[in-house]
This record gives structure tokens, sequence and C-alpha cells, in this order.
């Protein structure tokens, strides 16, 4: 599949990807992070044009940086797809179906009754859904990222700041140091493993030669 869209002519990526982000923007409710799930099973599953690691640095990114999630992610697939003209292309398909729908809810409500029973029953089914969905995304991520007890220790920390309704940007920020001294970490600690593995080598090696000198010397 990513062979057969990678091949594709510009303008029928560019379709594509107007297409797959206004069926997303027009179908999903809840807000970026419900988009999500439905991102991973067209991009990741089914077109295969990110992979697992890229949507997790998408979904950093796009809450990092100012503007609505829904267009941040739009942009960033449709940059790594077709370049600038993708992304132009993506972000037109998420904003198509918002923009309409808010033209013909403005339109209709003062005729619409907020009170209704029948319509905060719709709005409870939706947001039940999405909120399985997003967690049923959490979970996967949490499954893909977090390997290690440290991992987890910081998971958590974190998880307890966002109840203390800390600024989600802040919180991505504050890990960004987190990180680079932890991979600095890793990678120091690897590095002082092989070299201690290749010390333990050079010892047996040298070991191994005094038992074959010591060998011939008996022989002879």
């Amino acid at each position: 599949m990513e062979m057969e869209i990678r091949t594709l002519s510009r303008g029928r990526r560019l379709l594509l990807l107007y297409c797959s982000f206004f069926r997303i923007t027009a179908l999903v409710v809840g807000g970026g992070l419900a988009m999500l799930p439905v991102i991973e099973e067209i991009f990741v599953v089914k077109r295969k044009l990110l992979t697992r690691e890229e949507l997790l640095d998408m979904t950093a990114l796009t809450q990092t940086v100012p503007g609505i999630i829904a267009i941040n992610s739009a942009v960033y697939i449709g940059m790594k797809v077709a370049g600038v003209p993708g992304a132009i292309a993506a972000a037109a398909g998420a904003v198509t179906p918002p923009f309409t729908v808010i033209l013909v809810i403005a339109s209709l409500f003062p005729h619409l009754d907020p009170k209704n029973r029948y319509l905060l029953g719709v709005f409870a089914g939706i947001r039940a859904a999405v909120t399985g969905m997003i967690l049923v995304t959490g979970c996967r991520m949490f499954r893909r990222t977090v390997k290690s007890p440290l991992e987890i220790a910081v998971v958590l920390v974190f998880f307890v700041l966002a109840i203390m309704k800390v600024s989600p940007a802040l919180l991505i920020l504050a890990a960004v140091p987190f990180g680079w001294c932890y991979v600095l970490w890793q990678t120091r600690r690897l590095a002082r493993a092989e070299q201690a593995n290749g010390e333990s080598s050079k010892v047996s090696a040298e070991s191994a030669s005094e038992s074959r000198r010591n060998e011939e010397g008996g022989k002879c």
C-alpha cells in the first residue's frame, strides 16, 4: 500500500490527503485528541505513511506548538506525504467540514432548543464514545513508549501534574530536558558496557593465547 501511494501522481496524493482529512473531521467529534485513533488507523495501519514512532512525535509536537491540534496534525502529515502543497491540501480538508457545519448551526441556532433531551442524549453518547477512543489510543501509546521503571515513574509524575491542571504545553516543554538527560545517560551507560565487554574480550583472548603457548611449551 505504501508503494502504491508513493507512486501516485502529486495531484492524486493531494486529493487523497484532502479526502482523508475531510472524512476524519466530518465524522470525528470531540477535538484533536479524538482524531488520533482514526489518524492511526488511516495513516499508520492502512496507508502506512507514518510509523507509530512518528505518530507519537506528531502528537507531542501538535500539542506543543500554537494552533488547533486537527490542523497541526493535517499540516504535519501533509508535509511528510507531499510537501507544502500536501500540507495545504490536508489542512483544507480538515477545515472544510467543521467550517460548513458551524455555518449551518449558526444559521439554525435560534431555532434549536439547547435543553432538548434528545439532542443532549446524542451529545452524551458521542462524548462517551470519544472518551473510549482516546483511552484506547492512550493505552497503545503507553505500551509502545514506556519500557522501563524510570519511564513509568515519569509518566505517573506527569499524570499527577496533568490532573492538577498544569498546562500541557508546559508539561511537554518540561519533558524536553528530562528526555535529553535520559538519552545522554543511556548513551554513556551503553558506552561503558561496550568498553567493559571489549576489555573482557581482550583479557579472554590473551588468556586463550597464553594457554596455547603453555600447551605448545609442554609438548616440547
